[in-house]
């Protein structure tokens, strides 16, 4: 007899066992009866929503109200340069506009365009006209100082010294 008296629970775990079978029969009970029909329009806020969970369907586009325009460039231009071995034989393959001229002298291939882009963001790429694959190197573009139309493309190999090769260029205009 007297080792069952050691093995009964004490009066703290009864009340503990007992919590917890309270516990998870609540929760038994909230997944039987509680679902997205139970739920009344406007309960839940826009705060207690997990995030990425809502779609299309569920957003009222017409509430939304007018979304301010996104600032875009006036004006994009690019230009493909062919620019073989040798000076002065730089010749435009192809471009984004007619006005577009590029001309090779002074180490450097001047590409014209048709308004001023000196305040414009610009970035050249070492890049055949056609489809093979180009050798190492890089491109450098430089704003010209004698035209506000024209960007300066330097065209150098992979240890960084000039070499005469093709390129593209990219020019955004706000």
């Amino acid at each position: 007899m007297a080792w069952l008296r050691r093995r009964r629970p004490s009066p703290a775990m009864i009340t503990a066992a007992l919590a917890l079978v309270v516990a998870l029969g609540g929760t038994a009970y909230a997944t039987q009866t509680i679902n997205g029909g139970a739920i009344k329009k406007q309960t839940i806020g826009g705060g207690k929503l997990k995030h990425k969970t809502l779609t299309g369907f569920q957003i009222n586009t017409n509430k939304l109200g007018t979304v301010p325009a996104a600032k875009r460039a006036a004006h994009t231009y690019w230009a493909v340069v062919d620019n073989p071995a040798n000076p002065g034989n730089a010749v435009l393959a192809r471009a984004s506009d007619a006005g577009i001229g590029a001309s090779e002298g002074g180490g450097a291939v001047t590409v014209a365009f048709p308004q001023n882009v000196s305040g414009c963001a610009d970035v050249a790429g070492r890049n055949n006209a056609g489809t093979s694959v180009p050798n190492p190197g890089y491109a450098q573009t430089n704003s010209s100082a004698a035209n506000p139309n024209a960007i300066e493309v330097h065209t150098r190999d992979k240890e960084g010294k000039n070499e005469d090769a093709d390129f593209h260029l990219i020019v955004v205009c706000p």
